[in-house]
């Protein structure tokens, strides 16, 4: 059997993507921009094409970044990709961050939603803090669910986890907005 593939956004060092890996998934593509995290994602998975730069850019056929890149990215289209998994910034949500409505960092998950339109996966996972579900009344939370219901995947869902319950040695919680392409159906 073929390995399913994935494509990894906000990679971070890539815990997310170690995470995938264990599961048998193959990353077929990642994206990061901060220059640590760079360095340490590219030690730890070097066989994994990295997209070193601003997502806005990633398969983004008017950016002069993404016609540089795009060569090294040939393998990564809708007929190839089976997920999509990532969490974008969370310092606008957080309880220790700044909270702000307009903190640029919180429209992110648009970005997140223009790449599963583009690619069109069969899945997808995106983590965050529970913050974001609070904060402004639910206001990102509708915002994200509505999204991603207009990207053709209304059949997603919700989830706050504690990292513990998963093997994580941490006292934290995170959501898990998870879906499923509208068309398929899950298989039991």
């Amino acid at each position: 059997m073929t390995a399913y593939r994935a494509v990894s956004l906000f990679s971070g060092c890539g815990g997310f993507c170690e995470g995938a890996r264990l599961t048998g998934l193959e990353v077929a593509a990642a994206v990061e921009w901060d220059r640590f995290a760079l360095q340490t994602y590219r030690h730890n998975f070097p066989e994994v094409p990295l997209f070193s730069g601003d997502i806005h850019d990633f398969l983004n056929p008017e950016s002069s970044a993404w016609a540089r890149e795009a060569d090294r990215f040939k393998g990564v289209d809708r007929s190839t990709i089976d997920m999509v998994f990532g969490g974008p910034p969370c310092q606008g949500y957080s309880q220790i961050g700044t909270r702000l409505l307009d903190d640029p960092r919180n429209e992110l998950y648009l970005q997140y939603v223009r790449i599963l339109k583009t690619l069109r996966p069969r899945v997808f996972l995106m983590e965050n803090v529970p913050n974001m579900l609070l904060l402004a009344k639910g206001r990102f939370k509708r915002e994200v669910l509505a999204a991603l219901a207009e990207a053709g995947y209304s059949n997603c869902g919700v989830a706050v986890v504690a990292a513990t319950d998963y093997g994580v040695p941490q006292l934290r919680k995170r959501v898990i907005f998870f879906g499923v392409r509208d068309g398929l159906a899950l298989e039991a």
